[in-house]
């Protein structure tokens, strides 16, 4: 079968990783460790599996990091390779194992990809797994599976960038009738936001500004409109189309990204702050500022403006995985801030009762609360994967917010 394949070798990496900023041109080359192969078609890992056809699967920021060999090298001991990409999927159940109930061939379903401690056939599961936040399972690397957090980014449990993935029974979730492919599609970045939504003790009023407005971005907002709808939201982007698209889905104010003072003196007379500027250092704002900062991007300048423009006591939410370098802490410890990671999602409380997100994510679709399909812009074949690649590094030109790939 066709899968769009990534095959770890240190040479290969490294120059890629120094080229393809100045030649984007080495992604597309046999020096770049993803290329679109044939492989075998996967067996099922035992009876508690399933086979999936991809209807259409999602390229992932994720995804790009690894594409792109900018990803970050401390996840290295948490994958396995070579492995085919791709954990974003609606697909259909092609074969079932002996112990899989409840689903049936044909069924349409999505996938939560992580790989914890129940697909690794460990138990007692650990104590994060047993309280149902898969995402820091203590086990990544044991079990009956090959090292990986999720699927699409570890051998032996195909993604689904590919025409044919696995996954195993815990993790499927039925799309309802009258939810779109897309939608279902989309429900793992969106399920990022809903987790960090309901995370955050957000209160009526709470102004609340979100740094990028590319998926994981829009997602974020989509869900803090949905759950929390007399929150004020503020966003940052640079670009102009995802700027529009950003205040479409409901931000009150989209601001550039934060290179000049203005960006801190603006913030200022929206949040009724006061703006201070130290000698040798960037503005900071006081007495007054945003009540939570949700960071999709994750660079020194996102983090470091979020940290100066938070009001004291506000919650800084890091979901980005950028690159950053040198940070001035002194926002943190000056104004009690509160900083937390968000990696995924998980079982959660809410409206009294306790479900995936996932299965929120789904159910807000069914029940008309939110939709996110829009966003997906672009859809390639397989084939194709060179021009998809190329709208999703040149996201600007080709007014590209997700881009997706069918068989």
């Amino acid at each position: 079968m066709k899968a769009l394949t990534f095959k770890y070798d240190i040479p290969r990496y490294l120059l890629t990783g120094m080229l393809d900023r100045r030649w984007p041109r080495v992604l597309f080359s046999p020096i770049a460790p993803v290329q679109l192969r044939e492989v075998p078609e996967p067996r099922l890992l035992g009876d508690e599996w399933v086979k999936i056809r991809p209807r259409i699967s999602g390229l992932c920021g994720s995804d790009m990091g690894i594409i792109l060999c900018h990803e970050s090298l401390t996840m290295q001991p948490f994958a396995s390779y070579p492995f085919v990409l791709g954990h974003e999927v609606c697909g259909e159940i092609a074969e079932k194992g002996a112990a899989v109930e409840g689903f049936e061939p044909g069924d349409r379903v999505t996938v939560m990809p992580m790989l914890a401690c129940i697909a690794r056939g460990i138990e007692p599961p650990c104590k994060a797994c047993a309280s149902g936040r898969p995402q820091i399972c203590e086990n990544w690397t044991e079990g009956r599976l090959k090292p990986g957090t999720i699927v699409g980014a570890t051998a032996g449990v195909p993604g689904y960038i590919s025409e044919m993935g696995m996954a195993h029974v815990s993790q499927l979730y039925k799309v309802p009738d009258g939810v779109s492919d897309e939608a279902a599609c989309m429900s793992d970045p969106l399920s990022n936001g809903l987790h960090m939504a309901i995370q955050n003790p957000i209160e009526p009023g709470e102004t609340l500004l979100v740094f990028g407005c590319g998926v994981m971005g829009l997602c974020t907002i989509a869900a803090l409109r949905a759950l929390h709808p007399k929150a004020r939201l503020l966003a940052v982007e640079g670009s102009a189309h995802h700027a529009q698209v950003a205040r479409e889905m409901g931000v009150e104010v989209v601001l550039s990204p934060p290179l000049k003072k203005e960006f801190y003196r603006r913030l200022a007379d929206l949040t009724g702050a006061r703006l201070f500027t130290p000698l040798l250092a960037k503005p900071i704002l006081s007495c007054g500022g945003v009540d939570r900062v949700f960071d999709t991007v994750g660079t020194t300048e996102t983090i470091e403006a979020g940290l100066r423009v938070l009001r004291g006591g506000g919650w800084f939410n890091l979901l980005g995985i950028g690159e950053p370098g040198k940070i001035d802490w002194t926002p943190v410890w000056f104004r009690e801030l509160t900083i937390r990671g968000v990696f995924g999602y998980q079982t959660e409380e809410y409206e009294g009762a306790r479900e995936h997100d996932f299965e929120l994510a789904l159910r807000l679709h069914a029940e008309g609360r939110l939709d996110v399909a829009s966003l997906v812009t672009h859809k390639f074949a397989l084939d194709d994967w060179k021009q998809g690649l190329d709208v999703a590094l040149n996201k600007g030109k080709h007014k590209a917010i997700k881009v997706t790939f069918h068989p």
